[in-house]
């Protein structure tokens, strides 16, 4: 590994373990919603008095950036310099990139909602796309990809930290409790936004905005 890779991963790994504390955040905002729309709703708004202070919220969008790129960077290098090699090495690029894509799409559906839209991003706007057909079968997975694909990625690299702190037999346990934690909160996020557990209504402003994007959508009626 060159010095530049090197200096690239090191600067990579610093500002993942400051996004880690906004996403563990994110993940427990969604899993409320087991207790609730109002829980979910309460949740958000008490994590919002931090993250979207504007001084913090301006670090985590360029954190968000910097990972972007330095994640764009390291996928293309690690491609460039040949197939991935094992089921581990395969783990951390398939979920890099994974991931790399949701972080891209979802900051553009964030900006639309807010910025064209004018919207609340609370469950309302989450779970509008997880009502009905045919937006569910494109979210559902997407949903689904982007929680397991961010413990993946998490924990690939938290079993590089195990084998070198000389725990090598325990190194892939911990990956793979990565891994089957990201498949649980993965689909315990989608019953909530699906309406598994309890009826969510569509509000008028999000179906409008739904049929900006698809004008024949109906939701489905219970």
């Amino acid at each position: 590994m060159t010095e530049q890779s090197n200096k690239l991963r090191q600067l990579h790994k610093l500002s993942a373990l400051v996004l880690l504390v906004f996403i563990t955040m994110h993940l427990g905002n969604h899993l409320s919603g087991w207790f609730g729309i109002d829980a979910y709703n309460q949740v958000q708004k008490a994590f919002r008095v931090v993250y979207r202070f504007p001084p913090i919220e301006i670090l985590l969008l360029c954190l968000l950036g910097v990972q972007i790129v330095l994640g764009a960077t390291l996928l293309f290098k690690s491609l460039r310099r040949g197939r991935p090699r094992g089921f581990w090495s395969w783990a951390q690029v398939l979920s890099g990139g994974v991931f790399l894509f949701f972080i891209v799409q979802h900051l553009w559906a964030f900006y639309v909602a807010r910025a064209a839209y004018q919207l609340e991003t609370d469950f309302f706007w989450a779970s509008s796309v997880m009502g009905g057909a045919p937006f569910i079968w494109y979210f559902i997975p997407y949903y689904f990809l982007a929680v397991f694909s961010v413990l993946t990625h998490v924990g690939t690299g938290v079993r590089y930290w195990v084998i070198d702190a000389g725990h090598e037999k325990v190194a892939n346990q911990v990956g793979i409790g990565f891994m089957l934690a990201g498949a649980l909160i993965g689909a315990a996020i989608i019953l909530v936004l699906t309406g598994a557990l309890y009826d969510i209504p569509l509000k008028p402003e999000m179906l409008e905005y739904l049929r900006d994007f698809y004008p024949e959508y109906t939701p489905p009626t219970n």
